[in-house]
C-alpha cells in the first residue's frame, strides 16, 4: 500500500509548569461520539467517518425533534460559518439517519438539548435522499450528527461543500489586503498565500522573525511590506484547517518581490509542520496550548476513517548520540500522542507508535533554536 507522510511537529519546552498536564487533560475526554467533541469541518472536501459502535449519544438528544427510535452510535461534526454563503452535502446511502442543525455560537450542544436550535436536515430511516443544499446565516455553527446502526463499525462517506457568498448570492473571495508601504522607498515585499489546491486566498496568522524592521505578527492573505535592509528571516503560517508551513526567506530592500505561499488543505498526502504541541522539558506530559493543536490530529484521523497511521517520536540530544534514554522519551511521548488519539475516539486499531530517539534528525548539525526544535517532533506517517 503507498504511504504519504506529513509531519506533525512537536516542540519540546522547558518550562517549568509541573502541574498543566493534570490541569488540561485530568478531565474526562470527550469523543467525538458527542456533540461537545463534534469534529471541526473547515475546508470543503471529501470525507469518510468510521462508526465505532460507541454509545455517546443522550437518548435525550433528540428528543425535541422527532419522536423515532434513535441509535446511540453517533458521529459529529461542526461547521462554523464566516460569512453568509451556502452548503451542499452529499452523502453515501448507508447512513442511516442525519440530522443538521443551526444554533448560536455560545453554546450549540445546549441548544439541541434544549430544543432551541434550528432544524435543517432530518433523514429518517427509509428516506432515499442523499444530498441537501441550504442557505447559511453570519456568525452561526451547524451541528451535523450521522447515526448508524447500533454496533456498526460500517464507514461513511460525505461530500461537504460551503461557499462563501454576498447579500446578492455571488461568490466572494475571503481575502484580506494588509498594507503597510510607505512612501519613503518604491520597492517593497507582497507575501500572497493561497490554497494550494483552488487557488484561493487564504487569510492566515502570519508571523516573521530575524529583522528588526519588520519582525512581528500579521493576520492576512495579502501582505506588503517595506524592507530597509536586505536579511534573512523566517516566515511561519498557521491556519485552522491546513498545515502550517514555515519559510526560510532572505528579504531584498532593492527590488519588488513577491512571496507565494501556498499552504495545504488538511488532508492526506501532504507534509507539514504543526507547532505549539510541547512537552514539559525532559518529560512527556503536554504543556498548555497543546490541545487545540491534538485537536486537529483527531479531527484529520476522524473525518479520513480510511486511513491508518504510524506516530513516531524523535529527540534533539545535544550529545549527538542517540542514547537509551533519548529512545525511551522519543517512545514515550509517541505513545502519548496516541493516548490522546485513543481517549477522543479514535480506534486505536488504526495507530501505532515508535520511537527513534536521535537516530533521525532534520538538522544533524543544529546550530540555531528553529533547528533543534524540528528535530524535536513526532511524525505520523499516514498509510492508505
Amino acid at each position: 500500500m503507498k504511504a504519504f507522510i506529513f509531519i506533525f511537529a512537536i516542540l519540546v519546552s522547558g518550562l517549568f509548569w509541573s502541574t498543566i498536564q493534570g490541569q488540561i487533560f485530568a478531565k474526562r475526554p470527550i469523543s467525538i461520539l458527542e456533540c461537545k467533541g463534534s469534529i471541526n469541518i473547515t475546508e470543503s472536501g471529501t470525507y469518510t467517518l468510521q462508526f465505532i459502535g460507541g454509545q455517546g449519544l443522550d437518548s435525550k438528544t433528540f428528543t425535541k425533534f422527532t419522536n423515532d427510535s434513535i441509535s446511540k452510535n453517533c458521529i459529529w461534526a461542526s461547521f462554523e460559518t464566516k460569512g453568509l454563503g451556502s452548503i451542499s452535502l452529499s452523502a453515501s446511502k448507508n447512513v442511516m439517519r442525519l440530522f443538521c442543525f443551526e444554533t448560536d455560537k455560545e453554546d450549540p450542544c445546549a441548544e439541541i438539548l434544549k430544543g432551541s436550535a434550528t432544524k435543517i436536515i432530518y433523514k429518517s430511516i427509509g428516506d432515499t435522499s442523499s444530498t441537501w443544499s441550504f442557505n447559511v446565516k453570519e456568525n452561526k455553527i451547524y451541528l451535523f450528527a450521522f447515526l448508524a446502526k447500533d454496533k456498526s463499525t460500517e464507514s461513511l462517506s460525505f461530500d461537504f461543500n460551503f461557499i462563501l457568498q454576498d447579500r446578492n448570492g455571488v461568490e466572494i473571495k475571503d481575502q484580506k489586503v494588509v498594507d503597510l508601504r510607505n512612501n519613503e522607498s518604491p520597492f517593497y515585499t507582497y507575501l500572497k498565500v493561497q490554497n494550494i489546491r483552488t487557488k484561493k486566498p487564504v487569510i492566515v496568522n502570519l508571523s516573521i522573525s530575524g529583522s528588526k524592521d519588520i519582525d512581528g505578527y500579521y493576520q492576512g492573505s495579502d501582505i506588503f511590506l517595506n524592507i530597509k535592509k536586505e536579511s534573512k528571516s523566517l516566515i511561519k503560517t498557521d491556519i485552522e484547517g491546513f498545515f502550517s508551513k514555515d519559510i526560510e526567506y532572505k528579504f531584498n530592500s532593492g527590488k519588488i518581490d513577491t512571496i507565494l505561499i501556498e499552504l495545504e488543505p488538511l488532508t492526506i498526502g501532504a507534509i507539514a509542520q504543526f507547532e505549539e504541541i510541547e512537552f514539559q522539558g525532559g518529560t512527556s506530559i503536554f504543556l498548555k496550548g497543546s490541545e487545540k493543536k491534538l485537536k486537529r490530529l483527531v479531527d484529520f484521523m476522524a473525518l479520513n476513517a480510511h486511513i491508518s497511521i504510524e506516530i513516531q517520536g524523535h529527540v534533539n540530544d545535544k550529545s549527538k548520540k542517540n542514547k537509551n534514554s533519548s529512545v525511551r522519551l522519543s517512545r514515550k511521548r509517541a505513545k502519548r500522542v496516541l493516548k490522546f488519539l485513543a481517549d477522543n475516539g479514535i480506534q486505536t486499531y488504526r495507530m501505532t507508535s515508535v520511537g527513534y530517539g536521535n537516530s533521525k534528525p532534520i538538522y544533524p548539525n543544529p546550530k540555531k533554536a528553529f533547528e533543534e526544535q524540528a528535530n524535536r517532533r513526532v511524525e505520523i506517517v499516514v498509510k492508505q
